[in-house]
């Protein structure tokens, strides 16, 4: 009777299955076909995330430069914990902290290349004016190169060809990158659509006195380098010791992180820090 059940009940069995394994099969085909539905920030925060990203010339996603920083930040800790464990929230602050400093430096990095490239742009339009073009024609040109300016000119010529006038487009060139080079450009720019070849003069003169101020930050810059060296050593120099400490003797950074009183020291201290790198940045700014 047994052999009998089995008999009948097994192609049915293996009929249930092999109907289960296609549709199975089917779902997984579907799933695959079908986009995944991707995690968003909040509006702000992406706004603001994607702002950051742009002006440091990174093409990256919002959500995708979150992932990125998250992965590095499990991927620091796993590896602090397999050298220090009590260096753990060192590293996990040095990245959550990092991710921010890296996108101020690149965009500074950015507006220094937009400035320098800011005087041969406008010196271009006046070589175009000389030669019987217009303003227009050569924004466009200009837009296409790789120059750090083309981007925001892109920008402009895409209003052009929306309708608006030039002077308008230029107008709002000041409002999307707020420096005062840019919002002399863009007022240059605008007064020659008008004057055409008699402005070329005028534009070489700006293309000029831009130079000379960028001559002059950088010149400031390099009196202040030793300051600035000065102050990155002694702010980095307490927090490269308790990275030492922790790796030579985790029993010091234990006690550090694993005591009330090494908790209040390590507070004051961080905030000590914070208050001492404001405090030089703003001496060195008022230098400049």
């Amino acid at each position: 009777m047994r052999a009998l059940a089995l008999v009948f009940t097994g192609p049915i069995v293996c009929g249930a299955l092999w109907r289960t394994a296609r549709r199975a099969e089917s779902a997984s085909r579907l799933r695959r076909l079908t986009p995944r539905a991707r995690w968003h920030l909040p509006a702000r925060a992406r706004v603001l995330l994607a702002r950051a990203l742009a002006d440091a010339e990174v093409d990256v996603e919002p959500e995708a430069a979150v992932e990125l920083w998250g992965v590095a930040l499990v991927a620091l800790a796993l590896l602090t914990s397999s050298i220090a464990p009590a260096l753990v929230p060192f590293a996990a602050l040095a990245v959550i902290v990092g991710g921010p400093v890296a996108l101020r430096v690149a965009r500074a990095r950015r507006e220094r290349r937009f400035a320098a490239a800011l005087p041969r742009a406008l010196e271009q339009v006046a070589a175009e004016l000389r030669g019987g073009g217009t303003v227009g024609e050569a924004v466009e040109r200009l837009a296409r190169t790789d120059s750090p300016v083309a981007r925001d000119l892109r920008r402009v010529v895409g209003r052009i060809r929306l309708g608006l006038g030039s002077s308008d487009a230029l107008a709002a060139w000041p409002l999307e990158h707020a420096t005062p080079g840019t919002r002399a450009a863009a007022g240059a720019l605008a007064v020659a659509t008008t004057m055409g070849g008699r402005s070329a003069d005028a534009l070489d003169g700006l293309a000029a006195s831009l130079r000379h101020r960028l001559d002059a930050e950088a010149e400031a810059r390099a009196l202040s380098a030793q300051a600035r060296l000065s102050a990155v050593i002694v702010g980095v120099a307490p927090l490269g010791y308790v990275v030492f400490a922790g790796v030579v003797d985790p029993t010091s950074v234990a006690a550090l992180v694993g005591t009330g009183v090494g908790r209040v020291c390590l507070v004051l201290g961080l905030g000590c820090e914070a208050l001492a790198a404001l405090w030089i940045r703003r001496i060195l700014g008022s230098e400049a």
